[in-house]
């Protein structure tokens, strides 16, 4: 295995030159390498880059600090922890809906108007407060934009939480201030859209027709699915929950997919792997206590990423297919891939939450959710490896997921965002 992963690291040219994301200008970056752009934007800037530093903060420090900013050449904007997602929010990729899916075009386009950021010129940043769980949520905003055609050289992430970095003991507090930038007055908008890009990645995302097709394959050489949810999800231990509120005897309680368990032959990788969570040095938080809560949550090295994928069993140029829950914690994996490593990689958008739907179960209203004669049905060995059933009580109910049975596509997503493109 030693020689496996010193192969990768020579193939890939990571190895005993990236212990850390100092050098990074792009993609992740460290705080020295932010604390540098804030100090003095048009001098140390990247190369090529001609505009404004445009920085997403998720939510203020643990003391309500933000990053410093002047507000002509560096904006600080802050942003719900829960970034670009909304379980609320869905689109439909042919076969059911999505929950949470990824961004429309004129979403997308509405969110970069709302802070007047422009996709030619402006290098965006995004940065979160503190916690790997904002990260997971925030890191679907890069992924957001990553897709529909921000240069890579314009676009980047923050390794680690700003109430650490930023904190008395790193020495980087002298950055930090009590207010973020004033939102836009809408008057003042300029209306900018990714349709000037003309730069789309739907190579970046999978839909269920296609993440069929590969879970179904017994051999599943040039392949590497991801389950970033968490051993105990994985195995079953932990129920998979959905955002629903309606089951139970008085539906008023927690609702669940019917299905228990992970995509046939995908490997179990928390994407708590790839972050620094045990490196606590003080009372971040101000708690009273120096717990895991005051942790880092830096990503691990580019050396460490390497080591940790091959130890997972991925192979140089395997195709990475990444899923979770709900596309959240999916793309720490997928950040790290496509940013960091260079390996090819997509994310299963519609993630366990669609796929742990598509069962031949009743649900809580005792509908049937999908026949058993349906190609549909996944609770089959050769798409998905169930270890339990949820009982029909506690069953998410089948309605909004709005399942076609007739469908034999699920690209329509695909297709309405390269139409928007036009």
């Amino acid at each position: 295995m030693t020689i496996l992963i010193a192969l990768v690291a020579i193939v890939f040219g990571l190895t005993g030159c990236e212990s850390n994301y100092d050098q990074r200008k792009s993609g992740i970056i460290s705080a020295k390498t932010l604390s540098s752009y804030i100090k003095n934007w048009k001098e140390n800037r990247p190369k090529g880059v001609t505009g404004r530093l445009i920085v997403f903060q998720a939510g203020a420090t643990s003391n309500g600090k933000f990053l410093q900013h002047n507000d002509s050449d560096v904006l600080v904007y802050q942003i719900p922890a829960g970034g670009a997602c909304d379980p609320s929010y869905m689109r439909h990729d042919g076969i059911s809906n999505i929950p949470g899916a990824l961004l429309d075009g004129p979403h997308v386009d509405g969110m970069i108007n709302m802070f007047g950021i422009d996709p030619e010129k402006d290098y965006v940043v995004f940065a979160v407060g503190e916690g790997s769980t904002t990260m997971r949520e925030v890191v679907r905003s890069w992924w957001v934009l990553a897709y529909w055609g921000w240069p890579k050289e314009r676009l980047a992430f923050l390794s680690g939480s700003v109430t650490y970095d930023f904190s008395k003991s790193s020495g980087l507090s002298q950055y930090l201030v009590d207010a973020p930038t004033p939102p836009l007055d809408p008057s003042q908008y300029t209306r900018y859209s990714m349709k000037t890009l003309d730069n789309l990645h739907p190579e970046l995302q999978t839909y269920i027709a296609e993440m069929m097709e590969i879970a179904s394959k017994d051999n599943k050489k040039g392949y590497f699915i991801a389950d970033a949810r968490g051993t105990d999800e994985y195995s079953a231990a932990k129920k998979s929950r959905t955002a629903d509120m309606n089951c139970g005897p008085n539906h008023d309680e927690q609702c669940y997919s019917p299905m228990q368990g992970h995509i046939r032959d995908a490997v179990d990788f928390p994407y708590t792997d790839l972050l620094i969570m045990d490196d606590q040095k003080e009372d971040l938080n101000g708690d009273g206590v120096i717990d895991k809560k005051d942790a880092s949550y830096q990503f691990r090295s580019p050396d460490e990423l390497i080591r940790i994928y091959a130890d997972k069993g991925y192979k140089p140029g395997d195709k990475i297919i990444t899923y979770c829950r709900t596309g959240r914690k999916a793309t720490v994996i997928g950040i790290t891939a496509y940013a960091v490593l260079d390996y090819p990689v997509s994310m299963y958008d519609g993630s366990w939450i669609q796929w742990g739907e598509m069962a031949d179960r009743v649900d809580v209203n005792g509908t049937q959710i999908v026949p058993t004669d349906s190609y549909l049905n996944l609770n089959k060995e050769q798409y998905t490896t169930v270890i339990k059933y949820i009982e029909p009580e506690y069953t998410q109910s089948a309605a909004p997921y709005e399942i076609n049975l007739d469908a034999t596509t699920s690209n329509k997503i695909i297709e309405e965002d390269e139409a928007y493109m036009q």
